[in-house]
């Protein structure tokens, strides 16, 4: 079933009102929210092995970013979950499924009606 495929996540926090400390336990924070909202699998930091080159990493992680696994039918819960909590950062999603890719970008709560015609289009397998 099509609403079961699993999406890759790719989240970026920032807040320039932050040290880079405080964004990554702000991520870390995050990570355990994230594992309790319905249709995420896994929240998990990404370790620098990963990083592309000039990416900067804080105790063996990327800074500022988390990767998610969702399932396609529930990545709108997942956006707005971004959009009615993280009031004052800044949030990029980028999203792989389905032979599709999609990036957005939240920073304040009216940015989710902007987001979502995509995110819709993105699960119904339309072009982004």
């Amino acid at each position: 079933m099509m609403s079961e495929t699993p999406v890759q996540v790719t989240i970026t926090l920032s807040d320039t009102q932050l040290k880079d400390e405080e964004l990554q336990e702000a991520v870390q924070n995050l990570q355990l929210e994230l594992r309790e909202v319905e249709g995420v699998s896994y929240a998990d930091l990404i370790p620098v092995e990963q990083a592309s080159p000039n990416s900067k990493g804080i105790g063996g992680f990327l800074l500022g970013q988390l990767k998610a696994l969702v399932t396609l039918k529930h990545l709108k819960t997942l956006v707005s979950f971004f959009g009615h909590n993280l009031f004052g950062k800044t949030v990029k999603i980028k999203a792989e499924g389905n032979g599709k890719k999609l990036e957005i970008e939240l920073s304040r709560p009216e940015d989710i009606d902007k987001v979502m015609p995509r995110v819709e289009a993105f699960i119904n397998g339309q072009r982004v």
